[in-house]
């Protein structure tokens, strides 16, 4: 099915166009998995057609989403974000795939391109977490309404948001590049994506800047790097889940145990012991690629 939509996607320019366009219009309000599928496509274009026609299809999606967040009423801030993170990012990054052709290094990339960019935001901004006051304090003014009263958590919860935000970001824009990249894969080598997939790794400098990081924000009252840990927890939650899928190959792990680990991503109450699972295997598979001595 995927092979065949694909397919249909590129053969003609105007069905990625229409397909964008409508994913694009699709999720005015937030991310969801249709901000995915709309990366996505522009990905694909790129990598098996042309970048030109890939830039072309990504500016369909900007004109798409941009026209319905206006019609939201939502900040020229805010559409300038959702444009760069949901079509740009993704649209680069397929560029440097197509160039250097190493998904590992625009997954290198995107990890330390996120935590850049909350290092730039708690460098700019003299109170980071004042920008979302307004906004949680309209949550909280609809939850008292029904009962729930969160004062005392609303300076709490705002310091986690732009780490939070940064780490779904990251989810988003690398699920666009892998499924796009997959798609094109489907079209041209079957099994090829998987294989790149498989040997996901953030490296040993980011390895240990993020286990640092994430150990340091533990033990430390440090804003920037509480919001940081969570992109790097995120990007260690990639490289366990490319393990588990490693082992799979390997015969050492049954398929049934990756269904259920993907399961327990989708359920929201499992996901953050899923995802703090993931990102320990990640530590480890970085441990015994640098330091094989070191792990039996």
């Amino acid at each position: 099915m995927h092979r065949n939509f694909a397919a249909w996607l590129t053969e003609q320019p105007w069905r990625a166009a229409l397909t964008i366009a409508c994913f694009g219009a699709l999720f005015p309000q937030g991310l969801s998995p249709f901000s995915v599928l709309a990366g996505a496509v522009p990905v694909l274009m790129v990598l098996y057609r042309d970048p030109r026609l890939g830039f072309g299809i990504a500016m369909t999606g900007v004109a798409a989403t941009a026209t319905m967040l206006a019609l939201s009423k939502q900040s020229p801030s805010i559409i300038a974000a959702y444009l760069t993170l949901l079509y740009l990012v993704p649209f680069g990054l397929a560029l440097l795939l197509r160039r250097f052709g190493s998904l590992n290094l625009c997954f290198q990339l995107a990890v330390l391109g996120a935590a850049l960019v909350l290092v730039i935001v708690h460098l700019v901004l003299e109170d980071p977490s004042a920008v979302w006051q307004p906004v949680l304090r309209e949550v909280s003014r609809s939850m008292a309404s029904a009962g729930i009263n969160i004062d005392q958590a609303l300076d709490s919860l705002a310091r986690t948001l732009w780490g939070s935000f940064a780490a779904i970001w990251l989810v988003t824009v690398l699920g666009s590049l892998f499924l796009g990249r997959w798609w094109q894969s489907l079209l041209v080598a079957q099994g090829e994506f998987g294989g790149e997939f498989r040997q996901l790794r953030l490296g040993r400098w980011l390895g240990v800047g993020a286990t640092l990081v994430v150990v340091i924000a533990f033990f430390f009252n440090a804003p920037m790097l509480d919001a940081i840990a969570w992109v790097a927890v995120a990007g260690l939650a990639f490289q366990g889940l490319a393990v588990a899928h490693r082992r799979r190959m390997e015969g050492k792990l049954k398929g049934g145990w990756l269904a259920v680990i993907y399961v327990l991503l989708c359920v929201p109450l499992s996901a953050f012991l899923m995802v703090t699972f993931l990102a320990g295997w990640g530590f480890a598979d970085n441990w015994r690629k640098f330091f094989p001595n070191k792990v039996s």
